[in-house]
């Protein structure tokens, strides 16, 4: 009955060609597994290396007639990586039959495993040197293993009703029933394994669209915060700018106090964004000329809390920041008017308790504030600025935040006195008319 075994593998090898699924490796290549690596496992395993040469005989000439009629350009290379897989089943097999007890499940299991595992890498091996297929990158060695086991599975299940079949060996019909049913049961399957693949394979191809449109959403909406952020400081001629510069000095105290550049991004979008909460003050409030009284005190402090609120349900979605970095952009909006001495707002956080880059944002919005004109006062001069600065550490200010920006601004002054002198020498080089 040695025929029907050569017919069965004939047929198994045309279903094989037909039912396929493509592992991405790179941007570039695809590893393309139609599932021929399970059908010269269980070639081998029924009929040993006689059984396994027909079989790779019988997909090189199906190969070949698919390419034939459809045209396809034909690719002597895949030739040899047939050639080559064939051979790693031939050795994988045969040794581990000689190691373990093919009667018990568990080794059987274990057997077909390493016999297409080995085959799965022997043949991403043999493809990077035959078509220069990078391997550094990632991915596909968790889809290899994934349907390395499924088939691995596939191929114990098998070989076990394989070994059933034997039981009814005397009786000629019912052994063809016995493989027939076989046969459709691995042709069924093939085509329910590769179906089930090209499900997930569509899944996950919705799943990054989804991701990448989120992702799209996210950057749309950021941006617009940004520009109503800024629309928002238009509103009083008094604050315009104050956003951006703000942004910046922070990020210079940062850079002075040797934050990592990962740091500075954050801040700087913290500090762009610190004032978004003033959306919800009423314009009354947000733009009364005199000082607010202390009713409107309480109204106008409550903008660090809104501002947070607003942002985290933007941001919570967000692939542009991740959940360390998001927080911590949150806490420059909530706590940037907190103080080291408890009297801040809006929570009264000491010391410690306030957040690193709120610490450093409340230095940089308390020197802008001061040196940029209100309409119930015009603005201070950098000295005076300076001064209250350096009277406020360790009450109204974290003390290395204010000598940084102490030192930021000493070398602004002297790189602007500098690029002064350099002037004036010019002018005086040049030949009087």
């Amino acid at each position: 009955m040695m025929y029907l075994s050569f017919f069965t593998f004939a047929i198994l090898s045309v279903f094989a060609h037909q039912q396929y699924f493509v592992i991405p490796v790179g941007n570039q290549s695809r590893f393309r597994e139609d599932g021929h690596v399970l059908l010269f496992a269980a070639s081998m395993w029924v009929g040993g290396s006689v059984m396994l040469a027909f079989t790779a005989a019988c997909y090189i000439a199906v190969y070949s007639f698919q390419r034939l009629r459809y045209k396809w350009p034909y690719k002597p290379l895949n030739l040899l990586l047939v050639f080559s897989q064939a051979i790693t089943v031939q050795l994988v097999l045969s040794s581990f039959e000689r190691w373990l007890p093919a009667q018990k499940p568990l080794a059987l299991f274990v057997m077909m495993f390493a016999t297409v595992l080995t085959t799965q890498l022997v043949t991403l091996f043999v493809s990077s040197l035959l078509f220069q297929i990078s391997l550094r990158t990632g991915g596909w060695k968790r889809a290899l293993l994934k349907f390395t086991l499924m088939d691995s599975i596939y191929l114990t299940l098998y070989v076990i009703a394989t070994a059933y079949a034997d039981v009814v060996e005397d009786t000629p019909w019912l052994r063809i029933c016995a493989q027939t049913v076989i046969v459709v049961s691995i042709i069924g399957l093939y085509y329910w394994r590769t179906v089930g693949i090209k499900q997930d394979r569509t899944v996950e191809m919705q799943v990054r669209k989804l991701q990448d449109l989120n992702a799209r959403m996210t950057v749309a909406n950021q941006q617009v915060l940004l520009a109503f952020a800024s629309s928002l400081e238009k509103r009083d001629p008094y604050t315009a700018g104050h956003s951006e510069r703000v942004a910046q000095y922070a990020v210079e105290i940062a850079g002075e106090l040797g934050l990592t550049d990962d740091d500075l991004k954050v801040i700087h979008l913290g500090g762009l964004l610190h004032d978004i909460g003033k959306i919800g003050i009423p314009d009354h409030v947000l733009n009364k000329p005199d000082r607010l009284t202390a009713e409107e005190y309480d109204i106008m402090k409550q903008h660090p809390v809104i501002g947070e609120e607003l942002l985290r349900r933007v941001y919570t979605t967000s692939e542009l920041l991740d959940e360390d970095r998001r927080e911590r952009m949150l806490e420059i909006v909530l706590s940037h008017h907190e103080r080291p001495d408890g009297k801040g707002y809006p929570q009264g956080l000491v010391d410690e308790q306030i957040p690193l880059y709120a610490k450093i944002t409340a230095v940089a919005d308390a020197y802008d504030a001061m040196t940029s004109n209100r309409a119930y006062r015009n603005a201070m001069s950098q000295e005076q600025a300076t001064r209250i600065l350096l009277s406020g550490r360790e009450t109204q200010f974290w003390a290395p935040a204010v000598d940084a920006f102490v030192r930021v601004l000493e070398r602004r002054q002297f790189t602007a006195e500098s690029d002064v002198m350099r002037e004036v020498s010019s002018a005086l080089d040049q030949p009087a008319s």
